[in-house]
């Protein structure tokens, strides 16, 4: 009888990570996987239990010798808890290097970062000139590595990739834009950009949208970037030759481009057609004003997450993956009302 594959997630309990499990758990192959997750919090045990989903407890991504100890169980660990945790990151590789060592086979990890490592700064340094990135044309690795500003996603990426070729274990980072939907996970089922600025929008009375709101990203819709997710996966158990690793396994994933005005108008429209807001008017504030009340007076985070160019092509998912969706700019644009739906008790609160 084949052993199972030993698949370990962290940050099932959340957007990304719940989807990306829910995923896992649909694969007609599933039986012949052996699926944990580290949790913080006793009392999501039994939830993931139910699923057939072994919950291992421990006090968080600092805990780095639980991160070490957990992977060194597992052949493919998929990290969706923190695009920001370069120690975190580094310890779960080195767990996978101790299981390559007792077992003799390969070992995988999945990182999940995300495409503000291309914003810019439009309004307080030089705006990027409209570069689309693409992650087949461009060395998207040496571009992080070389970055004159210190980012902890892209800190953490070169790490996963460094850490990686250093000890031996193949990496892959996944590299979402503003994910929008309502993941099916079993816990947290709403995305973060868009809540953010319709609660933003319901403490002051209207949809705001920081500066000029010309800055353009990406978006794709949480069930694509699961599906992304498990064909990724596949590749990687099987081995497929073509699919690379380290510096060259920089993936993105996106199905278009918005304007932060676009999205500003979107949640303004959806919020008085619900009765939370008296107008649909959309109002510029300032980054200053922006960062106060989103991320805790950091402008350059407020600027580089909610108000930068961040432009990619998902080349290698379709060229190489296979993966495509029909869900388009219209899908997008209509999801607000779905998403303030999803929010209005909190909204209302």
């Amino acid at each position: 009888m084949t052993s199972k594959t030993q698949v370990l997630i962290l940050g099932a309990t959340g957007y990304i990570g719940g989807s990306i499990l829910a995923e896992l758990l649909q694969f007609p192959e599933a039986s012949k996987l052996s699926i944990s997750a580290l949790i913080r919090r006793s009392e999501q045990a039994a939830k993931l239990d139910s699923l057939g989903v072994k919950p291992i407890l421990f006090d968080g991504l600092n805990d780095l010798e639980a991160c070490i100890n957990a992977a060194s169980q597992h052949d493919l660990v998929i990290n969706a808890a923190s695009a920001s945790h370069d120690r975190s990151a580094k310890a779960l590789i080195e767990g996978l290097a101790l299981r390559q060592k007792a077992t003799g086979k390969e070992s995988y990890l999945i990182h999940t970062s995300g495409t503000s490592i291309l914003g810019d700064h439009p309004y307080t340094g030089t705006p990027q000139d409209q570069k689309i990135w693409s992650d087949e044309k461009d060395n998207i690795f040496e571009m992080e590595k070389n970055h004159p500003e210190r980012y902890g996603q892209r800190v953490t990426d070169v790490t996963v990739v460094e850490t990686g070729l250093r000890l031996g274990v193949k990496t892959y980072i996944v590299v979402p834009p503003t994910i929008y939907g309502q993941g099916d996970g079993p816990f947290a089922t709403l995305s973060q950009q868009v809540p953010n600025l319709a609660r933003l929008a319901q403490k002051r009375g209207f949809a705001a949208v920081i500066e000029s709101g010309k800055g353009i990203w990406n978006h794709v819709h949480i069930a694509d970037l699961s599906a992304f997710y498990g064909l990724l996966f596949r590749a990687v158990i099987e081995q497929k030759t073509s699919l690379p690793s380290g510096s060259e396994a920089i993936f993105f994933v996106e199905s278009g481009e918005h304007t932060w005005l676009q999205v500003s108008q979107g949640i303004a429209d959806a919020m008085q057609k619900s009765g939370l807001l008296a107008t649909n008017e959309v109002k510029s504030i300032s980054l200053k004003e922006a960062a106060a009340e989103i991320t805790g007076g950091n402008e350059s985070l407020a600027e580089i997450t909610l108000a930068s160019n961040s432009r990619a092509r998902a080349d290698f998912a379709r060229d190489r993956l296979g993966w495509s969706t029909p869900r388009g700019l219209d899908d997008f644009l209509n999801h607000f009302d779905a998403e303030i739906a999803a929010m209005h008790v909190e909204l209302r609160g």
